[in-house]
């Protein structure tokens, strides 16, 4: 009778209600919550409407909702209650570029990020992105996107920008999608930037957060994570991209988020991880 007393229903919020979106994120916060039992016993239920990340936000703060998953910013992690693992290893921060494969001759190997910051690109018009290229000097144009981005690839087959760099997350089921078009992968090059994609917690429930971060540290002990990781086709593939050793990678600043941190790759340094993350459930306890 006490186990019913103690149940939860835990509500995460989506931005689609695409059968396929957020499969991922979903596997992992029910193997998080799986993994701590003795916390007591949920349900995992999706909020019944998908909506913007702006109102994702604004469900969790108000308690409609308990948990989302974006990618970090300083405003947001003063608003909610950030889980600080990586969910996509840091790879969010990795962009490829999508190019019609008749301009690689003006990618080659040996240009520089001063040559290519003279490329044009495109990034949706109210993408974070956008910031993070002009900041650093890249010349980019913003573009009003539709599902899939189909407005960004037409673009780049009809020459009308060199390339449009998008999340390698992202790149293989896009391109699958826009199997019709003349564009690929461009072959040499890779942008990398802080961008790290966390689980955020309702700011007033810190026990879920708390909760999340021990389960999240017994499925780094156990390997679950990176075999649930793995289960994905295109996270595989992006990891083929990141680790490929023959790309040249050029590190930009990330105005959202002033900080790097070395555990992105937590498949290859599960322990900082989790060393990471019973830091903060012990500063907690303070």
């Amino acid at each position: 009778m006490a186990k019913e007393e103690n149940h939860q229903s835990i509500v995460f919020t989506r931005a689609f209600a695409d059968n396929e979106y957020g499969n991922y994120h979903v596997a992992v916060l029910q193997a998080a919550l799986n993994a701590t039992p003795d916390l007591g016993s949920t349900t995992l239920v999706p909020h019944p409407q998908p909506m913007s990340q702006s109102r994702q936000l604004v469900s969790l703060i108000n308690g409609e909702a308990d948990v989302m998953w974006s990618a970090t910013s300083q405003v947001r992690e003063k608003q909610l209650i950030p889980i600080r693992l990586p969910l996509l290893k840091g790879f969010a921060g990795f962009r490829v570029f999508v190019i019609n494969p008749d301009k690689q001759d003006s990618f080659n190997y040996s240009i520089d990020s001063s040559t290519l910051k003279t490329r044009t690109l495109v990034q949706g018009s109210d993408w974070p992105d956008l910031t993070v290229l002009s900041s650093n000097g890249y010349n980019v144009e913003g573009e009003d996107w539709s599902l899939w981005f189909n407005s960004m690839y037409s673009l780049v087959e009809k020459n009308l920008v060199d390339a449009f760099p998008r999340n390698v997350i992202e790149v293989h089921r896009d391109l699958s999608r826009h199997s019709d078009k003349h564009v690929s992968l461009e072959q040499y090059h890779l942008l990398n930037y802080p961008n790290y994609e966390y689980f955020f917690v309702s700011p007033n429930n810190q026990a879920l957060a708390n909760r999340l971060k021990i389960g999240l540290i017994r499925i780094l002990e156990n390997g679950e994570l990176n075999n649930i990781f793995n289960y994905f086709d295109f996270h595989e593939e992006a990891g083929k991209l990141v680790d490929s050793g023959t790309r040249k990678i050029h590190y930009l600043d990330n105005p959202n988020i002033p900080y790097r941190i070395n555990y992105a790759r937590w498949d290859k340094h599960p322990q900082l991880a989790i060393e990471a993350l019973r830091k903060e459930l012990i500063e907690l306890r303070k």
